[in-house]
């Protein structure tokens, strides 16, 4: 089993998590808003706000669940998330936006390595989501690639980053799918930096 995207990083300004926690409260619970992290290394089953819509956050939990599932679905291979019951009805019904300003990908589980736009800036994160009578928060996974060019050395799929001037249209319009997705494989790079650092892994993907 290989790992993608098996950790991101956020750091929002002082500004910002204002809306979103904000924006966030809408509609939820105060328990739940006690388990939202909004700053540094957000790892699977943590609670993030995830973009919904235009200046519009949930509370979510990273990584599907469900019966017969022993830990967390973290990913989902675009190629392949129309066709798979468990991501159908969330990508055709349910698409969000992970926000972030980097990723991690690990080279055999022992070489950590950071991945940022060029010149910095922030991610966003092809992502779906859903509800689980397990829980009342819901959970998403986010989707994921073909890597290219020197990414490759890392490893072979990176999740899908998509331009930030097609968010909302990735979020709204579910006959644009496949296209986003496209765009996101061709016009978009990253850069990464090697930190050393050993890690175990017991979440789970779709790659």
């Amino acid at each position: 089993m290989s790992f993608v995207c098996g950790r991101f990083e956020a750091g929002f300004s002082k500004a910002e998590l204002e809306d979103i926690v904000r924006a966030a409260q809408q509609g939820v619970d105060a328990d739940e808003m006690t388990l939202l992290k909004t700053q540094g290394e957000i790892k699977p089953t943590d609670v993030f706000p995830v973009m919904t819509g235009v200046e519009t956050f949930r509370p979510m939990s990273w990584g599907f669940s469900g019966e017969g599932i022993k830990n967390p679905i973290i990913n989902a291979r675009s190629e392949t998330v129309l066709e798979k019951p468990m991501f159908r009805n969330p990508i055709l019904r349910h698409r969000c936006v992970v926000l972030c300003d980097a990723f991690y990908e690990w080279k055999q589980h022992k070489e950590k390595h950071i991945y940022r736009m060029p010149g910095g800036g922030r991610m966003y994160l092809a992502a779906i989501w859903r509800m689980e009578r397990s829980s009342n928060i819901p959970r998403f996974t986010i989707l994921t690639r073909d890597a290219v060019g020197d990414q490759l050395e890392v490893h072979p799929r990176i999740p899908v980053v998509i331009p930030p001037e097609l968010i909302y249209t990735w979020i709204a319009e579910s006959a644009k799918i496949q296209e986003i997705i496209g765009l996101a494989m061709t016009e978009l790079t990253v850069k990464s930096t090697v930190v050393r650092e050993p890690t175990l892994f017991d979440m789970v993907d779709d790659d």
